[in-house]
């Protein structure tokens, strides 16, 4: 009887540390599909944050593109001095009174009617271009030809321009002549000189040579 009821306890005892070893499992189980749910549920909200940082970032850039669109329309000025431009001078007999009214009025005229004067008077004869396009474009086209002429001309090549080759048959000949760009009588006194002093100076190292 002692010995049954001695394995009674022993199996109870053994149940007991079962079930304590098997209820951590089902805890830790259980938090962490607690913690996966959590972070599915932030990762949804993290995204919809995004979205909604985007279809605002997307309306702030159209709202500004608008703005810049109206801005970059001529003002009423502008559009006043091109219109006088264009006319005939008819109107010359108008005095600056009349013609400060004028701009006045023009100044009070509405977005809408600015916009379809800006396109009848530009679509005939003006163009309205940025200055610092127009000066970036003036420097690529210089950089342009400032290549193409150290590529034709520069050292090593054995080409060389018009003036120039007539310039040293002029002073490679027996009767010594001037450069060829100093024959024109328009160029200035200063450069003359400067090409007078160029010719004694050769001259007078030709003779040094000959006589050594």
């Amino acid at each position: 009887m002692a010995a049954r009821k001695r394995a009674a306890e022993k199996k109870e005892r053994r149940a007991g540390e079962s079930g304590d070893e098997e209820a951590p499992e089902e805890l830790s189980f259980r938090k962490a599909k607690a913690e996966a749910v959590e972070k599915r549920r932030l990762a949804a909200e993290s995204a919809q944050r995004e979205k909604a940082l985007l279809k605002e970032k997307r309306r702030r850039r159209e709202e500004l593109f608008k703005e810049q669109k109206k801005r970059k329309l001529l003002p009423n000025t502008v559009l006043e001095e091109i219109t006088s431009t264009c006319r005939p001078r008819a109107d010359e007999e108008c005095t600056i009174q009349e013609q400060g009214d004028d701009m006045e009025n023009a100044a009070t005229s509405s977005e809408d009617s600015e916009a379809e004067a800006v396109n009848a008077r530009l679509q005939e004869s003006y163009r309205a271009v940025h200055l610092k396009a127009h000066d970036q474009l003036s420097l690529q086209e210089q950089a342009a030809k400032d290549f193409i002429q150290s590529r034709l001309y520069g050292p090593g090549s054995n080409r060389t321009t018009v003036n120039h080759l007539f310039s040293l048959t002029n002073k490679r000949g027996l009767v010594k002549k001037p450069a060829m760009q100093f024959v024109d009588n328009t160029w200035g006194t200063e450069k003359k000189q400067k090409a007078k002093r160029f010719k004694l100076h050769w001259i007078h190292k030709q003779r040094t040579i000959l006589k050594t």
